[in-house]
Parts: structure tokens; C-alpha cells; sequence
């Protein structure tokens, strides 16, 4: 199967996977099999490359985070099994992004100037990670260089591996909303961090 079917073939069953799991229906493994498929063969094609082709971004940026939000509407197995398929992609996902560094990967100035806002105050995300809140000041800036990268790679056919690290690192923001509002007991901080994610989200999306 030529590239271009392979992409068509697994933005469709990610679609098919995540409806099915709207509508409480639990998870498809027909799709998820399908999807999973596609995206390993394309990640043997893409693995030698610095870019990865505009149309497969938003697949390969959501699917994980997706899977992990749909879980919390499922009990017992059935949430084991999507989180189970959550970590199946993002193993794969990793390896395709392993060898790529977000510092180096891309010597666009734009892009440089997001990396340096992000790596302010000991890093933006790893701040986040450790519970220590959002840097509401930071994320202004962050935001501000993030605009200006999306706009300028609106019009471009493929976008570097090293972007596509950064717009994961955005996009599943969602989960650390999730995890100070639940695990946290959070709240404040919790709905900083949505409308955070609700704007950057807004800018990926566009």
C-alpha cells in the first residue's frame, strides 16, 4: 500500500476508534488494530526522516491523549483496555520521534524562540509535571512564540519531527488538567491549565 493510502487509512480508523468510543460503544479493535497497523508501517518510513507529511500530524499529536479521556467514561476491563491501547501507540510514537531533539531538531528561528520560552523557569512542561502549577507569565510568552510558529507552518507540506515533539507536549496538556483537577485535588490550578489548553488547543487546531 502505497503512502498516501496508508495515511488516508489511518487518519479513517483513528475517526472510526474514537467515535465508537464517544457513542459508549467501548473499543474497536477492528480499528484500532487498523490504525495501529498503518501507523507502524508509516513509522518505518518516516523513522530515517526529519519530517513528517502536514496531513498525518493531528492524528499522530491526539490519538493518545484521545484514548486516555475516553477511558474515563469506561469502568473496569474496558478502561484497562483503552488505556492499554493508549500506551501501545505512544510506544510506537516514541520510537518514531526517539532520536530527535527539540533543541537541534530544527534551526528555524520561530521555532527556536518556542523552545527557549519553554525551557524558562526550569521548563514550562516539566513544572507541570511535578505539580507545581502553571507559570501563568510563562505561558503568555509561550504562547505568543507558539502563535507565531503555527501560523508560519500553516501553508507547509511536512512538518518537522522536532515541531511535532513540541505540539504533542501542547496538545496533551488536557491530561495534566485531568490529573491536577482528580489526583491533585487542584482545582484553581486545574482550571488555569484547561483554559490554557483551550487556547492552544484553538492555535493546533485552527
Amino acid at each position: 500500500m502505497d503512502q498516501a493510502l496508508l495515511i488516508e487509512e489511518f487518519i479513517e480508523s483513528e475517526i472510526n476508534m474514537l467515535t465508537e468510543l464517544r457513542m459508549g460503544n467501548g473499543l474497536d479493535y477492528n480499528e484500532f488494530e487498523k490504525c495501529m497497523q498503518a501507523f507502524e508501517e508509516l513509522s518505518r518510513e518516516w523513522k530515517k526522516e526529519d519530517y513528517i507529511p502536514e496531513e498525518a500530524v493531528q492524528t499522530i499529536i491526539e490519538i493518545y491523549a484521545e484514548l486516555y479521556l475516553f477511558s474515563d467514561n469506561y469502568k473496569d476491563k474496558e478502561k484497562v483496555q483503552i488505556i492499554e491501547a493508549a500506551e501501545q501507540f505512544k510506544t510506537v510514537r516514541e520510537k518514531l520521534l526517539s532520536s530527535e531533539d527539540i533543541q537541534k531538531g530544527d534551526q528555524n528561528e520561530t521555532f527556536q524562540n518556542l523552545v527557549t520560552a519553554i525551557n524558562e523557569n526550569n521548563g514550562f512542561f516539566v513544572q507541570l509535571e511535578q505539580g507545581k502549577g502553571m507559570n501563568e507569565e510563562q505561558f503568555e510568552k509561550i504562547y505568543l512564540e507558539l502563535k507565531r510558529v503555527t501560523n508560519e507552518i500553516s501553508s507547509w507540506e511536512r512538518i518537522p519531527k522536532s515541531i511535532v515533539i513540541v505540539l504533542i507536549s501542547f496538545y496533551e496538556m488536557i491530561l495534566q488538567f485531568s490529573k491536577y483537577k482528580y489526583e491533585f485535588k487542584m482545582s484553581v490550578e486545574a482550571d488555569k491549565i484547561y483554559d490554557a489548553y483551550e487556547r492552544v488547543f484553538a492555535q493546533i487546531a485552527g
